[in-house]
């Protein structure tokens, strides 16, 4: 049985790489999620506590990552 790869003809679809081995729009996404979730760490964190101002992180992080 013999497995079989497509390989695609039109070049321009290709996604190319822009700077650690990643896609412009990853870096556009995992750079937007940093600026809004860093931040919103340390404001939570006088408040919520570590426990609860990493989990408003990571919520506040996880649908850009998905994005990306």
């Amino acid at each position: 049985m013999a497995a079989y790869i497509s390989v695609p003809r039109d070049f321009s679809k290709v996604k190319s790489k822009v700077a650690f081995n990643l896609t412009a729009r990853q870096l556009v996404c995992f750079g937007a999620a940093a600026v809004v979730g860093v931040p919103l760490f340390f404001v939570l964190r006088d408040t919520a506590g570590n426990s609860g101002a990493t989990l408003g992180m990571m919520a506040v992080m996880l649908p850009m990552f998905f994005l990306a």
